[in-house]
């Protein structure tokens, strides 16, 4: 059977497509028993084998282009994914950076915060000291203002206690001398009163022998 228009050998050559999908390329012999089964001869096989050829050549072409093609948009997607994952990872240093000196800056103002607590604490805790030692100071003098009250009251209670020893002393010597005042007395007007009772007792023994002689 002849073929007579290149509409069937676009048709053939899309059935022989698979071939240069799978093999480097179509050799001449193949092309030429491909030809001559479709009827081919002369001219026109050679002119169907010259087209087979460019047909393959543009597709090998077209497929180098298809796969440089697919190469550069592979790096094109490699680069893109490259810098997206350059930028994630700046972004994500950057957000580890911004926490780190949020951090620092929420330490720093916790350590100021605490500082100025303690020194706060520190200037309450010199105020109370000096308040106990002024405390203690004038409870100090109070004690030695009791101190010497209480010894000025003992050395006055000793004054007055010497005071009335002494006067008990001479109320005590007052009545020995009223006492011995008083014995003496006693003892004169014994004398006086025996010397009279002796006068009375011997004026009347003399009364009493005048009358008898």
């Amino acid at each position: 059977m002849r073929i007579d228009n290149y509409r069937t050998i676009y048709f053939v050559g899309f059935l022989i497509a698979p071939c240069w999908v799978t093999m480097s390329g179509t050799s001449v012999q193949q092309l030429r028993e491909i030809g001559e089964a479709m009827g081919l001869t002369g001219s026109e096989l050679m002119s169907f084998v010259q087209d087979q050829q460019s047909l393959e050549r543009e597709e090998r072409e077209k497929q180098r282009l298809d796969r440089e093609k697919e190469k550069e948009d592979k790096a094109k997607e490699d680069e893109r994914k490259a810098k997206d994952d350059e930028r994630l990872e700046k972004t994500r240093l950057f957000e580890m950076e911004r926490a780190k000196l949020k951090l620092k800056r929420e330490e720093r103002a916790r350590q100021e915060k605490e500082e100025a607590r303690q020194e706060k604490e520190k200037e309450r805790q010199l105020e109370l000291d000096r308040e106990e030692r002024a405390r203690q100071e004038k409870e100090k003098e109070r004690q030695l203002e009791i101190d010497r009250e209480e010894k000025a009251r003992q050395l006055e209670l000793e004054r007055e206690e010497r005071a009335r020893q002494d006067r008990e002393r001479e109320r005590q010597l007052e009545l020995e001398r009223k006492k011995r005042k008083d014995e003496r007395r006693i003892e004169k007007d014994s004398l006086n009163w025996i010397n009279r009772k002796e006068k009375s007792s011997w004026s009347r023994r003399k009364i009493n022998k005048n009358w008898k002689s």
